[in-house]
C-alpha cells in the first residue's frame, strides 16, 4: 500500500505562501485567540527590540495539546475534537478555524517564532521555538525538522537561559541536517537565531500591560525579528498622515461594536506600538472605530432581516424621524429560497454636504474623519469581522461605480456610509472564506449575496432617497437644511465683513487716541477760535464784532463735536464679537469716556470761557440769549440733517425689501400659473376614446397631484417670505424693546463665546497632556538614575578615587529628586484620594516649594496659629496648586514693592486666606481678574487664576478676591458649605486611581 508523504516544504506552502499579508496574519492570530474563549488579545510590537507579541488569556494549551494537535497540520478544532478542557462561559462560541492551518500565519509575519502557553489543567507552561526558514528547504521531510519544547513551573517567565536553551536545539537540528539543506538556509537560520540570544521574555514581559502568564492562561507568540514591512504596516505612509494604516485597516472593528442593542463583543481586540520605552500608542483604541452612538447620531439608519428569499423586512428612519416600515423584494428569487441564506443588516448614512446634514459641526467632522478612515460596509460572521469587508479601500458592491453613472438616481456612496452585513456560520454556511483569507468565494452564493445587497441600496434610493420619491421626507428634510445653512452662510459672511469693519475702525480710533491726536486736534480748534476771537474784538463795527463772536463760537463747539464724532465707533448690532475683540472695545470705551469726559468736556468749557470773555471786552452789544438761540439752532439743524440722511437710508432700505418681495412673490405666482397651462395642455391632449373609468381617475389624480405639488410648493415659498417680513419688522416696532437683530446677536454672541471657550479649553487640555508626558518622561529617567546610581555605590566602595564623584552626583540626584517629591500632591493620578488636609503641612509645602525666592526677595511668610491649626477634608491635588499659585503671583507683585514686604496665611470661619501688603488689584481689573487670558504679569498667560476658580468650583469651593488689611490683595478660598464634600462614586474611583508614587 502507498501513503502519502508531506516534505518540509509544505508547512511553508499551506501558511506564508496562502497569506494575503502581515495584517492578514495578525488577524489569524487574534481569531485563534476567540476560538481560544480569549476575553483580550493583544498585540504588542517593540521596535527598537524589533520583536511582536500577540497574546490572549484563553485558556491555553497542555503540553500534550501542544505536541499533540498544535504542532498537527490540519487537526481539528479543540471544541469539535471534545476536548476534555472546561471553561466557564455563558454561551459556547462558534469556531472561526476551521482548517488548522491559521497557526501557520504567523511565518508571514517573521522567520520564527517563540510560543509560550499554559492551561489551567496543567501545572508547567510550555515553552517551545518554531524557525519556519527550515521548513523552505528542499529535499528533507516534516518529521526531520525538530521543534524545541520546554516546560517552566507555573509562575515563572522564560528568561535569557530559556531561549538559549532552545537555541543549542536548532543548532543541533541543523548539524544533524548539514549536507541535505543549502548552506544559504543554514547561514539564514543561524543568523535569525543568533538573533534571540539576548533576549528575554521574562524582562520585556514587564512592560506589557494586562493578563500575563504568570498568573492565568492563555497563550502568547513571540516573533523576531519581523518582517521588514511590519513597521510600515502598522504606521503607514508617512507622507500621508490622513490614510489610515494596513494594519489598522485589517484590525479595526475586529469585534461588531457599533449596532445599537448589540451585547458587549466576547472579546476586546488591541494592538500597542512600543515606539520606545517612553511612548505607546494603541493603534486600534476605543473611540477610533464606530459606536452605537455614531450609529444613532447619523443622518439615516437602516435596519432589519432579509429572509430565506432575499426579501428584505425592517425600518428605515430619515433625518432622525420616526422609523417606517420597509420592505424591498428581491426580483432574483422567483419563489426559490437564496443560497446566501438569511442574514441583517444595519446601515447608518451621513449626507456629504454638511448643508445637507442634521449633525453639529463638532459631530459631523468628526463623523466625517472616521468615514475617511474607516467607512464601509462590513460583514462580521458570528460577530468577529471578515476581511476585507468594511475598507475603504474595498467597495465590494460596487457603490461608486453605480454612484457615477447617476448621483442623483443611486444617492449612496461608499465613503458616507458605515454599518454591518451579520451572517453566521450555520445560516450562511454556502458563503465560503478563501484559503488566504481575503474574502469569499466567487461562488453562486456569494453571487447571490451581492445582488440582494446592490438590489436593497438601488431599490431604497428610489423609495426615499431621489426627488420624486413617494416618501418625500428626506426631500423635505434637506430642502430645510439646505435653506438653513445659506441662511447662515449669507448671515456669517455679512457678521465676518461687519466684524472686520468695526475691528478695523476700533483699532484706527485707539491708535489716534493712544498717539494723542485728540489732543493735536483740540490744541489747533482753541488757536483758530483765539484767531477768530481777536479779529472780532478788534472789529470797530461793533454788529459785525458780535456776529463774529457767534460765528466763532457756534464753529467752535461745532468742532468739538465733531471731533467726538470722528472717534465715536458704533458696536453693530446683531453682530458677535470674539473675546479679544470684545476686550478691545472694553477698553476703547474707558479710553473714550475718558476723552469726552475729560478732555472734550474741559474744551467746551475753555471755548464758552473764551467767548464769554470777548463778549465781555465788546461790552453790552454782543446779546447772551442771541448766543444761546444761536447754539441750539446750530446743533437743531445738525441734529436734523443727520437724522434726514438716516430717514433716507431707511427709505431706500424699505423700497429695497418691497421691491425684492413683490419680485419674489411675482416670480412663486408666475410659476404655479406656468404648471397649471402645462396641466390644461396635458388635459386637451388627452384622448379619452377607449379609456376606462380606472384609467380616467388615473389621469385625474396624477394632475390634481401636480397642482397640488405647484401650490405647495409655492405656498410654502411665500409663506417664507411673510415669515422673513415679520421676524424683520413685526406686526408693530416695540421701541422699549429689543427686536430679532438683537436677538441674533444675543444667540450669535453666545455661540462665539462658546467657541472661545471650547479653543481655550482645548488650549488647557493640550499643555494638560504636555505635563502629563513631561512628568512620565522625567519620572521615568529619575527612576534610571536612581537605579544606575545604586549600581555606581559598589564602584564607589570598592575604588576610592570615585567616591568623591559618587557623592557629588548622589546629592546632587537627592536635591533633584526632592523637587520631584515635592510634587507627588499635584500629580492627580498620584494622590487623587482626599484626606484630612493640615494648614502646617500646607505651609511647609510653600516653604519648601518658594523658601528660596522668599529669602531671595526678603518676604516674611507669615503663617497665623489659626492657619496652622485649621483641617478640612479635600483633595490635596485640587487645593495644593491653588496655593501654589496665590503665592507664586504674590511673590512677584510684592518684589515689585519696597521693603517691608508681608505674605501672610490666614483662615477664619471656613475660609483659607492668602494676602499680602503687594500694591493690590486695580479697580479696573478686579472683575476681570479671574478671566482666562487676562494678566498684567510681562509675558503671563492668565491662567492660573482661571483655572484655580474653576477647579475649587467643581470640589464645591470657592475662590474670591478683595482687599487686605494689610493694603494688598487678599484671596480666599472658601469651604463647601455642606459636609459632602466628595461623592460616593467619585471617591470609589478615586480610591481605584489612587497610586503608590514608590511602586
Amino acid at each position: 500500500m502507498a501513503t502519502f508523504k508531506a516534505r518540509a516544504r509544505a508547512v511553508d506552502m499551506l501558511g506564508r505562501q496562502q497569506i494575503a499579508g502581515i495584517p492578514t496574519a495578525i488577524n489569524e492570530l487574534f481569531k485563534n485567540a476567540h476560538d481560544a474563549y480569549a476575553e483580550n488579545v493583544i498585540g504588542d510590537y517593540f521596535r527598537e527590540e524589533n520583536v511582536l507579541v500577540i497574546r490572549d488569556d484563553g485558556f491555553g494549551m497542555t503540553h500534550s495539546d501542544f505536541l499533540e494537535k498544535w504542532l498537527v497540520v490540519g487537526t481539528e478544532s479543540k471544541v469539535n475534537a471534545g476536548s476534555t478542557l472546561r471553561f466557564d462561559h455563558g454561551t459556547q462560541r462558534p469556531i472561526l478555524g476551521e482548517k488548522g492551518i491559521g497557526r501557520l500565519a504567523v511565518a508571514a509575519v517573521g522567520p520564527q517564532v517563540m510560543v509560550l502557553t499554559r492551561s489551567a489543567n496543567d501545572s508547567f507552561l510550555t515553552f517551545s521555538l518554531v524557525n519556519w526558514t527550515l521548513f523552505t528547504a528542499p529535499g528533507i521531510d516534516l518529521e526531520e525538522v525538530e521543534i524545541p519544547v520546554r516546560r517552566i513551573p507555573i509562575g515563572q517567565i522564560p528568561d535569557r537561559d530559556d531561549v538559549r536553551e532552545l537555541v543549542r536545539s536548532i543548532r543541533e537540528n541543523l548539524r544533524i541536517l548539514e549536507g541535505r539543506i543549502t548552506e544559504n538556509i543554514t547561514q539564514m537560520v543561524q543568523h535569525e537565531i543568533s538573533a534571540l540570544e539576548d533576549l528575554d521574555p521574562a524582562v520585556l514581559s514587564q512592560r506589557m500591560a494586562g493578563p500575563s502568564l504568570r498568573e492565568t492562561p492563555g497563550t502568547q507568540f513571540w516573533i523576531t525579528p519581523t518582517d521588514e514591512m511590519l513597521a510600515y504596516d502598522v504606521s503607514g505612509d508617512p507622507k500621508d498622515d490622513q490614510e489610515a494604516s494596513p494594519l489598522f485597516r485589517t484590525l479595526i472593528g475586529f469585534s461588531d461594536t457599533m449596532v445599537p442593542g448589540n451585547p458587549p463583543p466576547p472579546m476586546v481586540a488591541h494592538f500597542y506600538d512600543h515606539r520606545s520605552r517612553e511612548v505607546t500608542l494603541d493603534v486600534i483604541g476605543d473611540g477610533e472605530f464606530f459606536t452605537p452612538q455614531d450609529f444613532q447620531l447619523a443622518d439615516h439608519q437602516i435596519s432589519g432581516r432579509f429572509d430565506e428569499y432575499g426579501q428584505f423586512a425592517g425600518q428605515v428612519s430619515v433625518y432622525g424621524r420616526e422609523p417606517v416600515s420597509h420592505v424591498v423584494h428581491w426580483p432574483g428569487s422567483r419563489g426559490n429560497r437564496a443560497l446566501c441564506g438569511e442574514f441583517n443588516l444595519n446601515l447608518a448614512y451621513v449626507q456629504g454636504n454638511k448643508s445637507q446634514s442634521r449633525l453639529g459641526d463638532e459631530d459631523f467632522n468628526r463623523l466625517a474623519r472616521k468615514l475617511a478612515r474607516v467607512g464601509g460596509l462590513y460583514v462580521y460572521r458570528d460577530r468577529v469581522r471578515m476581511l476585507p469587508y468594511g475598507r475603504s479601500d474595498f467597495d465590494w458592491l460596487d457603490i461608486e461605480r453605480e454612484r457615477s453613472k447617476s448621483a442623483s438616481d443611486y444617492f449612496w456612496s461608499y465613503r458616507r456610509m458605515f454599518g454591518v452585513v451579520g451572517i453566521d456560520s450555520k445560516a450562511n454556511f454556502r458563503l465560503q472564506e478563501k484559503a488566504g483569507r481575503e474574502g469569499f468565494r466567487a461562488n453562486a452564493a456569494y453571487r447571490e449575496f451581492r445582488d440582494i445587497l446592490q438590489n436593497f441600496l438601488v431599490q431604497t434610493a428610489r423609495d426615499f432617497f431621489r426627488e420624486d420619491s413617494a416618501d418625500d421626507s428626506w426631500r423635505i428634510t434637506r430642502s430645510e437644511l439646505e435653506r438653513e445653512a445659506e441662511a447662515r452662510r449669507r448671515h456669517d459672511k455679512q457678521s465676518r465683513a461687519r466684524r472686520a469693519d468695526f475691528r478695523r475702525d476700533l483699532q484706527k480710533a485707539e491708535r489716534r487716541l493712544n498717539e494723542g491726536a485728540p489732543e493735536r486736534e483740540v490744541g489747533s480748534l482753541l488757536r483758530e477760535l483765539e484767531i477768530s476771537l481777536a479779529d472780532a474784538t478788534s472789529d470797530t463795527d461793533l454788529a459785525r464784532a458780535s456776529e463774529k463772536v457767534v460765528v466763532a463760537e457756534t464753529r467752535a463747539l461745532r468742532a468739538v463735536i465733531e471731533i467726538r464724532s470722528s472717534y465715536r465707533v458704533a458696536r453693530p448690532r446683531g453682530v458677535a464679537l470674539p473675546k479679544s475683540v470684545a476686550q478691545d472695545w472694553d477698553n476703547y470705551q474707558r479710553e473714550f469716556e475718558v476723552m469726552d469726559r475729560g478732555l472734550l468736556d474741559e474744551i467746551r468749557r475753555e471755548v464758552e470761557r473764551r467767548s464769554s470773555a470777548a463778549a465781555e471786552r465788546l461790552g453790552s452789544a454782543l446779546d447772551r440769549r442771541r448766543r444761546l438761540e444761536s447754539g441750539i439752532k446750530t446743533r437743531i439743524s445738525d441734529a436734523q440733517g443727520t437724522l434726514g440722511r438716516t430717514h433716507r437710508q431707511v427709505t431706500e432700505v424699505a423700497e429695497a425689501i418691497r421691491d425684492t418681495l413683490m419680485r419674489q412673490a411675482a416670480e412663486n405666482r408666475k410659476s404655479f400659473e406656468d404648471e397649471c397651462r402645462h396641466v390644461l395642455l396635458e388635459l386637451a391632449s388627452v384622448n379619452t376614446d377607449g379609456l376606462n373609468d380606472q384609467d380616467i381617475a388615473d389621469i385625474r389624480r396624477n394632475l390634481e397631484d401636480r397642482i397640488d405639488g405647484a401650490l405647495s410648493r409655492d405656498l410654502t415659498q411665500l409663506g417664507q417670505l411673510i415669515d422673513r417680513a415679520n421676524m424683520t419688522l413685526g406686526t408693530e416696532v416695540d421701541r422699549s424693546e429689543g427686536d430679532f437683530v438683537d436677538v441674533i446677536g444675543s444667540l450669535e454672541q453666545e455661540v462665539v463665546s462658546l467657541r472661545d471657550r471650547a479653543d481655550e479649553d482645548l488650549e488647557l487640555a493640550q499643555l494638560g497632556l504636555a505635563l502629563q508626558v513631561i512628568n512620565h518622561e522625567f519620572s521615568s529617567s529619575i527612576r534610571a538614575v536612581r537605579n544606575n546610581l545604586r549600581r555606581l555605590k559598589s564602584w564607589a566602595d570598592a575604588n576610592k578615587a570615585l567616591r568623591p564623584v559618587y557623592s557629588d552626583l548622589r546629592a546632587s540626584f537627592e536635591h533633584l529628586d526632592a523637587y520631584l517629591r515635592l510634587f507627588t500632591p499635584l500629580n492627580r493620578r498620584l494622590y487623587r484620594r482626599d484626606t484630612i488636609m493640615k494648614g502646617v503641612e500646607v505651609e511647609r509645602f510653600l516653604l519648601d516649594l518658594f523658601q528660596e525666592r522668599i529669602t531671595q526677595e526678603n518676604i516674611q511668610l507669615e503663617a497665623t496659629a489659626e492657619f496652622r491649626t485649621a483641617k478640612v477634608r479635600a483633595y490635596p491635588s485640587t487645593l495644593y496648586p491653588v496655593f501654589v499659585n496665590l503665592v507664586d503671583n504674590a511673590i512677584y507683585w510684592l518684589s515689585t514693592r519696597g521693603q517691608p514686604r508681608t505674605l501672610r496665611l490666614d483662615y477664619r470661619d471656613g475660609q483659607w486666606i492668602v494676602e499680602d501688603n503687594g500694591p493690590g488689584v486695580p479697580t479696573v481689573d478686579q472683575a476681570r481678574i479671574f478671566e482666562l487670558g487676562f494678566s498684567r504679569k510681562p509675558n503671563g498667560r492668565g491662567m492660573g487664576l482661571h483655572i484655580s476658580r474653576d477647579v475649587l468650583k467643581k470640589e464645591s469651593w470657592s475662590l474670591s478676591l478683595s482687599t487686605s488689611s494689610l493694603g494688598g490683595a487678599r484671596f480666599t478660598l472658601g469651604e463647601p458649605q455642606d459636609d459632602s464634600k466628595t461623592p460616593l462614586k467619585e471617591q470609589d474611583i478615586a480610591d481605584t486611581l489612587a497610586l503608590d508614587f514608590d511602586a
